[in-house]
């Protein structure tokens, strides 16, 4: 197990006031799976220095340093790389609560993701998702919009996140699965346990997390769709503002880069332009949460450059083109930046 840097709070400091805290129904969550593994979750809430009262307002929120210890001596006892996997399929449907059931009660797979992508900073102001259409069913991705002081505890946090979200489906809509999941953990490291946990390929050293959904489960109606249930916690999700704390810009980005790249239009100023606000408050807006535009830009870059290559259709012209490159050399350049290897040589070290 690679060692966990927990930073003190002092350290925490440094982070934008989004990262001080996290919602505690997360925290229940985790408690929750480690019942459910038949493992002492009081220890590790004792050990993390949480107590049971803290977690028990709907919108309680945690100071991130004793989740950071909560995370520590969970893998320290567990002593295995693959228990964030483990944990993240064993957390019962319902310990999320108002996200659960947001989710739970839509009309199909595809509308429950919307759903958790809506709501999604109820459980983590770090990650937001992103949905992705792809011609053989839809692509959920983990996007980090804020930076972890270890990259270690960042994969951590991202594995859970996405088994959660691929037991719950699972648990809720048969015939439900994911053909592949793209994780963020070191290439080196080895994906046959976590390819049997999560019944589908594993793609590891990749910048984004993801679930690659066939069109059959991504279009599944899910059997509790219930409308009213979900407009009414649509409502309690507004009420008590779980969807105020951070910001979607990054999001609001990508979303524009996906169109505008092809056609070479990927200047901050025509971004800006095409959110309807100056190119002065969209670095301003970006700074606040810790980021530039470039950062954003190249993120983007990378993760849609791996989504192209791991399809295996997209030849590399056609792929410098749609990221907005000028030819396939400079394209080349780029990604030999990101991975350290060629396209090429990427794609095939995954098998395509």
């Amino acid at each position: 197990m690679p060692r966990l840097d927990i930073h003190t709070t002092r350290d925490a400091t440094r982070y934008p006031e989004a990262v001080q805290s996290q919602p505690a129904v997360t925290v229940r969550a985790i408690v929750a799976g480690l019942r459910a593994l038949g493992l002492d979750a009081d220890a590790a809430l004792s050990s993390a220095g949480i107590t049971e009262g803290q977690l028990e307002p709907l919108d309680a929120m945690v100071p991130v340093e004793n989740v950071w210890r909560l995370w520590k001596g969970i893998l320290e006892r567990a002593r295995r790389e693959e228990f964030p996997v483990e944990l993240g399929l064993a957390v019962p449907y319902g310990a999320y609560g108002t996200l659960d059931y947001l989710a739970g009660s839509s009309d199909d797979v595809r509308s429950g993701f919307q759903s958790l992508a809506d709501y999604f900073r109820l459980a983590t102001p770090i990650f937001r998702l992103e949905l992705v259409p792809v011609p053989d069913g839809g692509e959920v991705r983990l996007v980090r919009i804020y930076r972890y002081p270890s990259d270690f505890m960042s994969w951590v946090v991202s594995e859970f996140i996405l088994s959660v979200c691929v037991g719950h489906f699972a648990s809720q809509v048969p015939g439900f699965s994911v053909t592949e999941v793209r994780l963020t953990r070191p290439a080196a490291a080895d994906a046959s346990r976590l390819e049997q946990l999560l019944g589908a390929r594993v793609v590891l050293g990749c910048s984004v997390g993801a679930l690659r959904i066939p069109g059959a489960a991504w279009k599944a109606p899910i059997p509790h769709a219930n409308p009213l249930l979900r407009e009414t916690l649509r409502r309690l999700a507004v009420q008590i503002e779980l969807g105020a704390a951070g910001s979607d810009l990054e999001l609001a980005i990508r979303a524009r880069l996906r169109s505008l790249l092809p056609g070479g239009g990927c200047t901050a100023s025509a971004l800006a332009r095409s959110l309807g606000r100056s190119e002065r408050t969209l670095h301003r807006r970006l700074l606040e949460v810790g980021r530039t535009y470039q950062e954003v830009l190249d993120a983007f870059r990378e993760s849609e450059a791996e989504r192209l290559l791991a399809s295996g259709d997209v030849r590399l012209s056609e792929a410098a083109l749609r990221l907005g490159f000028a030819d396939q050399s400079t394209f080349t350049r780029a990604f030999k930046r990101w991975k350290g290897m060629s396209p090429t040589k990427w794609a095939d070290s995954r098998g395509r």
